[in-house]
């Protein structure tokens, strides 16, 4: 059997496989700050079947240049992680207490991490290369690293499987990215340097002009001007009620109309560039929890655009089962 565990900022999700890859289990556990309260209860729920599993894998949000898609849980692997901590404080740290928890509890099982950031690993150096001084973004390695490989990577898959086709794909959830993606392989995608990059998202602002940072830092602090890039911006911070879409949705006033409409917006501008970046698109995809529930969004994206002439799909999202798949 196979168990995969996908840890977040406050969240942690698990499914276990058998091996036909049929779900046995699944939940989703709540957390904030410790992590061990919601292992211990995977590993109870999981109690009956801890003998017959034989690979545990791990979602992990960022191990930058240097992670491939799936690397065997050892010191080299921990060590990536933790280099790409500080970029990731959200996710990676967590990703890190799940697994040194788990490996304690289960020793006999086989543990693998997947990296979210390896399906955009060979960008082209047009797309992946920031316009400023490369001595030092060399130095300290600042370039577009690129998230929800995973997700992106299983889009791809579902509907090129011939590699053969120009898809934009669109994972939106709480956190939002899109990617352009030409005969199977990506070409450029909406997150960077760090998951806050591009679209506009739950509590994360996307794309905002940098100097509103600096002029931000100088009035009120580098401290509170990143709890509020990272925390309360987006949906959130437009609307001033909340940051899930779904709510949104069904609420009446003018700032949770604006925030749905420049969320939609900034997603219908990268459509559109990314359709130029690939001469065209054959078919743009949507999954996560907003991109597959809501088929308003979808439509407020893409109308207007029939003059591209593509097919629209969507996909439930199921990183873990894509997970899964990887470590037959």
């Amino acid at each position: 059997m196979i168990l995969v565990i996908n840890p977040g900022s406050s969240s942690i999700k698990y499914k276990l496989f058998d091996s036909n890859l049929e779900e046995v289990k699944s939940n989703k556990f709540g957390f904030s700050g410790n992590i061990s309260k919601p292992i211990n209860q995977i590993i109870d729920e999981i109690s009956n079947y801890r003998s017959e599993i034989s690979k545990i894998g791990y979602r992990v949000v960022h191990g930058g240049h240097k992670a491939d898609e799936v690397m065997p849980v050892n010191l080299t692997t921990i060590k990536i992680i933790e280099e790409f901590s500080s970029i990731a404080p959200h996710h990676n740290p967590p990703a890190i207490a799940a697994i040194k928890m788990m490996i304690e509890k289960m020793p006999a099982a086989n543990h693998f991490s997947v990296f979210d950031t390896a399906f955009f690993k060979d960008l082209p150096e047009v797309a992946k290369t920031y316009s400023i001084d490369k001595k030092i973004a060399d130095q300290f390695g600042i370039l577009r690293y690129g998230f929800h490989g995973i997700s992106h990577k299983s889009m791809t898959e579902k509907f090129d499987p011939q590699n053969q086709k120009k898809l934009i794909t669109f994972h939106l959830g709480a956190g939002a990215s899109a990617a352009a993606v030409k005969n199977g392989q990506p070409v450029d995608t909406s997150m960077g340097f760090t998951p806050i990059e591009g679209l506009v998202m739950q509590i994360r602002s996307g794309d905002i002009d940098p100097e509103i940072i600096i002029f931000l830092a100088e009035k009120i602090g580098l401290k509170r001007t990143k709890d509020i890039i990272e925390n309360y911006s987006g949906l959130a911070g437009i609307s001033q009620t909340s940051g899930d879409m779904l709510q949104l949705l069904e609420k009446d006033d003018q700032l949770s109309k604006l925030a749905i409409d420049i969320f939609c917006y900034r997603a219908k501008k990268y459509l559109g560039a990314y359709a130029a970046v690939l001469g065209g698109v054959d078919i743009i995809v949507f999954s996560g929890e907003i991109g597959f529930g809501s088929a308003l969004i979808r439509k407020k994206i893409t109308s207007g655009l029939s003059f591209l002439n593509f097919e629209t799909k969507f996909v439930k999202p199921n990183e873990e089962l894509a997970i899964a798949k990887k470590l037959l």
